[in-house]
């Protein structure tokens, strides 16, 4: 078993007179999908073009996102703490998540809510330890001696996990995730440096902003 979790930030700018598609849904229908996020993206003032990580989503690798689209999205993201408005407790990390991939095939997304910081989430489970997923809806867990057990078929919440999984539940080895969660560690790493470049030379004065935006300052660990 080859076990990868993939980080992921979801973009949406879903609010500047774009009409939204009334085909749904997205899976079905990416490229119809993908040409109104390009639009709203164009009208909410990104530079480049984005590639998302499934068809018609708005779910992007954090390699994928260029420096320009970082800048805003960055800017966009902090703009009432920066303000003053927004308390830094009130603050979070970029929307989004972790993709998991096993033996090459994508067996879930980051659901309603999710964010980077669920890292947390799931080196708790590679630890054996029933964490709290922050997105909605979430898995139920079960362990047994090195593995856990994700149950798509039920939810906390009675809701139904998008897009569609391939399979209703999935046992996965916790050794094998905990290499998985060590190179997505690394592409963390790498993406906190770009924020620390990014904070320094757009002045924009937040301390520590890789943790806030990345790991939310711990509040999850």
């Amino acid at each position: 078993m080859v076990i990868a979790l993939l980080p992921v930030i979801e973009i949406g700018y879903n609010n500047h007179g774009i009409e939204v598609p009334t085909q749904y849904p997205y899976w079905e229908n990416s490229a119809l999908w993908d040409a109104y996020h390009a639009a709203c993206y164009a009208a909410a003032g990104f530079k480049d073009e984005f590639c998302p990580y499934l068809p018609g989503s708005s779910f992007y690798q954090l390699s994928a996102i260029t420096a320009r689209n970082l800048i805003k999205l960055t800017k966009d993201h902090t703009a009432e703490l920066r303000a003053g408005t927004h308390a830094r407790e009130k603050a979070c990390a970029f929307f989004g998540g972790y993709v998991l991939r096993i033996d090459n095939e994508d067996v879930f997304f980051p659901q309603c809510c999710g964010q980077l910081s669920d890292i947390a989430y799931w080196e708790g489970l590679a630890a054996g330890v029933a964490s709290t997923y922050e997105g909605h809806p979430a898995p139920v867990l079960s362990f047994a001696a090195d593995t856990v057990q994700l149950d798509f078929l039920e939810s906390e919440f009675d809701e139904s996990f998008q897009p569609p999984l391939p399979m209703l539940s999935v046992e996965i080895c916790r050794p094998a995730l905990q290499l998985a969660i060590k190179q997505a560690n690394l592409e963390l790493e790498l993406f906190a440096q770009r924020l620390r470049e990014l904070n320094e030379a757009e002045a924009l004065g937040i301390p520590d902003i890789d943790k806030l935006l990345i790991w939310e300052d711990g509040k999850h660990a």
